[in-house]
């Protein structure tokens, strides 16, 4: 947001001398000073209150344009801190003493940047309560509903402003751009055509050209990209822009090519070499992807995503690699350990081998709850039950609020076959946390493995009372449709939504092809199902769908192969199985003796 810092808080400073400056700078120095000797030097966590009290410069008598530097001064002390409370505190006085527009609009600035977007949009309403339609208020105030996740609240307060204000070429900007990312396309074009046509800078043709390649004007999109390279051909945001259009179409090799163009002009972009990287990722190219990211500014955080990428895609030496660079890096070493933790696990090595990098993470690190969280994972993956549990008990009575845990701690006790003590502990958990989706769908889960599917299915419906949109609990409730033969257009229907969501998740696949198979969509249901496979479905559910579907299409080799895969994983129904692929073993009869 630094972008949109106005000339408030900072242009006064400007206007003051050096000498008084350095005279409020000591004296601040000197007070904080004392504040330390109070207490032995060390650094207290005083309340509001007191740090208030231990601010408050009244007892200097201060005019009214000191007491101002002043709370700068205090301000610029906090920033350099990391203090919020202090932050908050000064920009509320200096909002006292100059209630002006400037210093509304550095205030919310500055609480953007930090991360305080509750704090952000309490002073931006106040802000517009004082200075109605201010143009950059309200943009501030949208990108506070917008990172706090409420989009719907910010397209509201930018379509009431854009309605009023239709000239404001930023604010429709950033309408069109919250329209695409909340997938309502269909809203872009009758507002980008009242963008002002006059402005002919390149950078209104990159915005054009990325609106239009956006909602499928790709042709449009490509003339005004290609006008803006024959032009400038090192104007890099369009080699960058192209990029996104060709994966946009698919097009992956098209793709990388552009973005080679744009890293000949900014070789040691990160955001660039980590776009170029994830593009060989997918083509199976991890050579070439190392190459791209050794080629950018590392920063610890792109090497841990990076590892998360080479991880998705089966290269687990590469992953194991990126970890170490950014350790090198200057990463944290406990963060660090918790994700090779969970490479180890996914790499198929011996799951307890993820154990020993948990351990380096102390009881004092931020991540140690994390930790014990992956310890249960683990325990429970391996089969070994009774430490899962310990390992969740553990955890939920040193971090109560850490819901993952009853979740976890639940599960360890279905396997110990302690039905009855995993709902009691779930119904435990709901009564404080009462709408809670992700015990709710815990909860569902234990009622779908004890058989009490009525119960599992008004669990899984009450979640998406609370969230339509949650993938899981639409997973569960289209394939438990589908399953059963009831509603299979309603099935169909949330299925596809919770896929949208997660559009490589193999089980989700899985359901897909089960409801296609049962609206007899064969054809459909085989393309589903194949793929299923190929992301890595190996279950006997899937491989009995997998068998029910190619008997549907008369492939019968294949349908064999499916009953056999299930049967090799020791399903729950596996005589039913067995008389499945009996049967169609004697069908087949002479291909087989």
């Amino acid at each position: 947001m630094s972008h949109y810092l106005a000339p408030g808080l900072y242009g006064g400073l400007r206007r003051a001398t050096f000498a008084v400056l350095l005279c409020f700078a000591l004296l601040l120095f000197s007070s904080c000073a004392s504040a330390a000797d109070k207490t032995g030097g060390k650094a207290a966590a005083p309340s509001r209150e007191d740090l208030i009290r231990q601010i408050d410069p009244s007892a200097w008598k201060l005019s009214s344009q000191a007491e101002h530097l002043y709370y700068y001064l205090v301000l610029t002390s906090a920033i350099a801190d990391n203090s919020r409370e202090e932050i908050t505190i000064a920009l509320e006085a200096l909002l006292k003493l100059d209630p002006s527009l400037e210093v509304y609009q550095d205030s919310v600035t500055i609480m953007l940047s930090r991360g305080e977007f509750a704090k952000a949009r309490q002073t931006a309403l106040a802000g517009l309560d004082k200075f109605p339609g201010d143009n950059l208020i309200t943009l501030l105030l949208s990108a506070a509903y917008s990172e706090a996740g409420q989009t719907s609240e910010a397209i509201q307060l930018l379509e009431k402003h854009v309605a009023d204000n239709a000239a404001d070429k930023e604010a429709m900007q950033e309408l069109v751009r919250l329209y695409i990312n909340s997938g309502q396309e269909e809203k872009v074009g009758p507002l980008f055509s009242r963008l002002p046509e006059t402005d002919m800078s390149a950078e209104a043709d990159l915005f054009r050209a990325g609106v239009l390649g956006t909602v499928g004007r790709n042709a449009e999109a490509h003339a005004i990209l290609d006008g803006l390279l024959k032009k400038d051909p090192k104007n890099f945001e369009a080699w960058l822009e192209l990029a996104y259009l060709h994966e946009r179409e698919k097009k992956p090799e098209e793709a990388i090519k552009a973005y080679r163009k744009a890293a000949e002009l900014m070789p040691d972009s990160a955001e660039l070499n980590f776009r170029l990287a994830t593009l060989y990722i997918e083509q199976k190219k991890p050579a070439e992807a190392m190459q791209a990211l050794n080629a950018a500014l590392f920063s610890p955080q792109m090497g841990i995503q990076a590892s998360l990428r080479f991880a998705e895609a089966g290269f687990y030496k590469e992953a194991l690699e990126m970890l170490d660079k950014a350790g090198e890096a200057g990463g944290d070493p406990d963060q660090l350990a918790l994700v090779t933790s969970m490479l180890l696990q996914d790499s198929g090595a011996n799951l307890l081998e993820g154990l020993a990098p948990l351990e380096r993470i102390k009881p004092a690190s931020p991540f140690y709850p994390s930790a014990l969280q992956q310890k249960a994972r683990l325990y429970l993956a391996a089969g070994e039950y009774a430490k899962a549990h310990a390992a969740a008990l553990d955890g939920r009575k040193q971090f109560p609020d850490q819901k993952e845990l009853w979740g976890l701690e639940a599960y360890a006790l279905i396997r110990q076959k302690k039905i009855g003590d995993a709902e009691a502990l779930l119904h435990k958990g709901l009564k404080q946390y009462p709408d809670d989706e992700e015990l709710l769908f815990a909860l569902g889960s234990v009622q779908d493995e004890v058989g009490k599917k009525d119960e599992a299915m008004k669990t899984m419906e009450r979640i998406l009372m609370l969230n339509p949109s949650n993938y899981q609990a639409l997973n569960y409730v289209g394939y438990t449709l589908a399953d059963a033969g009831k509603d299979l257009n309603r099935a169909l229907v949330l299925i596809t939504a919770a896929l949208k969501q997660r559009p490589n998740a193999d089980y989700i696949v899985d359901s897909l092809a089960w409801v296609q198979y049962r609206l007899g969509r064969f054809e459909e249901a085989w393309e589903s199902i194949t793929r299923c496979i190929t992301l890595g479905g190996d279950d006997a559910t899937i491989w009995e769908h997998y068998g029910d579907i190619a008997l549907a299409l008369g492939k019968k080799d294949e349908a064999i192969k499916g009953y056999t895969e299930a049967i090799l994983r020791k399903p729950d129904n596996i005589e039913a199985v067995r008389e499945k692929l009996a049967a169609l073993k004697k069908q087949a009869a002479p291909q087989f003796e």
